[in-house]
């Protein structure tokens, strides 16, 4: 590209290893426009990264996280081995839990990519937007993974509202409350949403 002089914009989206302003200029002067911030990164580490990134950093404030990939039919391999026919797609509804953990209960699918395993609460950030915007972060992502298409469709309306209201400087605690409840009344029933790792302490995650 540098001998034809070619120049093609993209966005640095390396998951959960973009994790510090340094690593997000290195590819920023080697042309991205952009970059996805990892999932793990907690508010007050935000705080510090987002100003001194040269581009804008893209956060995930609604859906699922996936927290493991793997190439193999894990799910296929499973139900042949115990001889029994289930489907393992993500319509499904599958979930696996952790030994000695009742409450753990994370989504998983497998298709032609091989298996996927999500975290045990999808993500909502509708209420620390304010918080976000005033640190700078500019691009939000929406994952309507396993929420059904008219009901993302509302959710993705509800944080336009939200963007529309912050930019006004018309965002109040009170419509933060709104917003956050008609989306969870979208959200479907059986999964459940937190703030992620939004609210922890840094020295926590390892």
């Amino acid at each position: 590209m540098r001998e034809q002089d070619l120049f093609i914009p993209y966005r640095h989206d390396a998951q959960v290893m973009v994790t510090s302003s340094g690593q997000i200029n290195f590819w920023a002067k080697r042309g991205a426009v952009g970059s996805v911030l990892a999932r793990e990164v907690p508010f007050e580490e935000m705080k510090k990264l987002i100003p001194g990134a040269l581009v804008p950093v893209e956060v995930l404030v609604y859906g699922a996280t996936c927290i493991h990939q793997s190439k193999r039919n894990l799910l296929e391999n499973y139900f042949n081995f115990i001889e029994k026919e289930e489907a393992v797609n993500k319509e499904r509804g599958l979930f696996i839990s952790e030994p000695k953990k009742v409450d753990s209960h994370y989504s998983i699918y497998q298709d032609r990519n091989g298996t996927h395993i999500f975290a045990n609460n999808d993500l909502d950030l509708m209420p620390h937007l304010g918080e976000l915007t005033a640190i700078g972060v500019s691009q939000w992502m929406l994952d309507g993974l396993f929420t059904p298409g008219e009901n993302f469709v509302a959710i993705a309306k509800l944080f336009v509202e939200a963007r529309e209201a912050l930019a006004e400087g018309n965002w109040t605690e009170a419509l933060a409350e709104r917003l956050d409840a008609e989306l969870h009344a979208l959200h479907p029933a059986n999964r459940e949403l937190d703030s992620g790792f939004y609210s922890k302490d840094p020295n926590e995650v390892v």
